[in-house]
């Protein structure tokens, strides 16, 4: 019989922060998005801010569509609440929470025939055949573990199929009681039953919020409700995957570990500036600092691609000046993953968007038309291609990727990308922790 397990850490990014803060382990602590945008990670001591206080959140003129949620609101709009409740403030580290991640996953995979690494916090592991162990005493050993050795809360949800896997973990994470890990297998029948009654349809996963009103007026409200219908008869009203999803949810396990993500069909690289940005010099160096990190992606999947876009525009919320976007395409004779020619394109790209003049908000750079690198047919009419296929060209990227893997990102990189720690259209982080695990000088100081 297949058994799965889902390993998920709890509010991840606040938790790599609280991890090498262990001060902050009784104080609400949220992190927030982009040039210090909005709220995308709170510990739940935040989270039980709202709740407990929601009288403070729809005071200055700012009521929220959802006033029992912090997650996602503007931080300017909830900053004096934080303030008032000595909350710890963090800027998105990304070099960090992508390194504890890789080390989560790493050691989740010691424990499993199998493992997909679902997202940067999540992990499905391939837990048949373990017979001989007590599953929930084995969850728990692997969460003291990763506890022990990265400080980070997960819970574990186990299960006979993937989705089951998946909803022990939402209600590990959401009932005490069950200290963290539910092992569905183990619960007699009844049990089961009370527990998927207790789970809203929009909490399943594979539903969501747009297809559970859809399910509600077919007075399907709850996780045993969809587990109870007829499949054949849900089938016509949506799709194959709502009688899997069904399926999965009686135990039938459809769905395998994939234990190789799928490569992507299109890498977007995109972000708002710290600042709006006019001269042209600057724009160019995000776009190839953009294209760059977008090339990266692209050999890491072992693919090439044929298509580059990339796309510009102002801040639709300034009144100050028009409004101003525009974006421009190109395709490449030979598939490529070679960041020196897609800087060039990407830049030549930009030179026909620009219009002088303007405070430009943000940038992207889109890579499309992807393929498994290998064998290249080569055009009679087209000249020898100079960065597809050469074997310079791809002994220079891999020697890039080697010493940027190991010594850090941006440890060696194009000039056209400039210092993008220091450059004017760099994203503002005025609250970002150190990077402990990747950066030397920024290694955790003991005295």
């Amino acid at each position: 019989m297949a058994v799965f397990a889902l390993v998920d850490a709890n509010s991840f990014y606040a938790s790599c922060e609280i991890s090498f803060r262990p001060d902050l382990a009784k104080r609400p602590v949220v992190v927030l998005s982009n040039n210090d945008g909005c709220i995308v990670a709170a510990n739940h001591i935040a989270k039980d801010l709202v709740k407990h206080h929601a009288r403070d959140y729809g005071q200055g003129g700012y009521a929220a569509a959802k006033p029992t949620s912090m997650m996602f609101q503007p931080y300017f709009k909830v900053a004096d609440v934080l303030t008032r409740y000595n909350t710890a403030v963090f800027s998105s580290n990304y070099e960090l929470y992508g390194d504890m991640s890789a080390r989560m996953h790493r050691m989740l995979g010691e424990y499993a025939a199998g493992q997909e690494i679902y997202s940067i916090d999540e992990s499905f592991l391939d837990l048949s055949g373990m017979t001989a162990w007590n599953l929930t005493d084995y969850a728990q050993l692997m969460r003291s573990k990763i506890k022990q050795g990265l400080g980070l809360p997960v819970a574990v949800g186990i299960g006979g199929s993937k989705t089951l896997a998946k909803l022990a973990n939402h209600l590990a994470k959401k009932q005490v009681q069950f200290d963290g890990v539910l092992d569905l297998t183990a619960l007699s029948l009844p049990t089961q039953t009370a527990l998927l009654r207790q789970v809203p349809i929009e909490d399943v996963w594979g539903v969501g919020r747009r297809m559970a009103p859809k399910l509600q007026a077919l007075n399907i409200h709850t996780a045993y409700d969809l587990q109870q219908a007829n499949p054949k008869q849900l089938r016509r009203h949506f799709s194959v995957v709502m009688e899997r999803l069904i399926a999965e949810l009686n135990g039938e396990s459809c769905l395998s570990l994939e234990a190789v993500a799928p490569a992507k069909q299109q890498i977007i690289r995109s972000r708002s500036f710290g600042q709006p940005i006019v001269a042209f010099d600057w724009l160019a160096q995000a776009v190839a600092s953009y294209t760059a990190r977008a090339a990266e992606k692209l050999r890491q999947q072992g693919s090439v691609c044929q298509h580059i876009h990339v796309h510009l525009r102002t801040n639709p919320y300034d009144s100050k000046q028009p409004y101003y976007a525009n974006s421009h395409g190109m395709g490449l004779v030979y598939p490529t993953d070679n960041s020196q020619l897609l800087i060039k394109l990407a830049k030549r790209l930009l030179k026909r968007v620009w219009q002088p003049g303007l405070a430009y908000h943000k940038a992207a750079v889109t890579l499309s038309a992807i393929s498994d690198k290998g064998p290249l047919q080569l055009d009679v009419f087209a000249p020898e291609p100079k960065f597809s296929a050469n074997p310079k060209s791809d002994a220079l990227m891999t020697t890039l990727d080697a010493i940027n893997q190991k010594m850090g990102r941006g440890s060696i990189q194009f000039a056209a990308e400039g210092l993008a720690d220091k450059a004017q259209w760099a994203m503002r982080r005025a609250h970002c922790s150190p990077r402990y695990t990747t950066r030397i000088d920024e290694v955790l100081v003991v005295s």
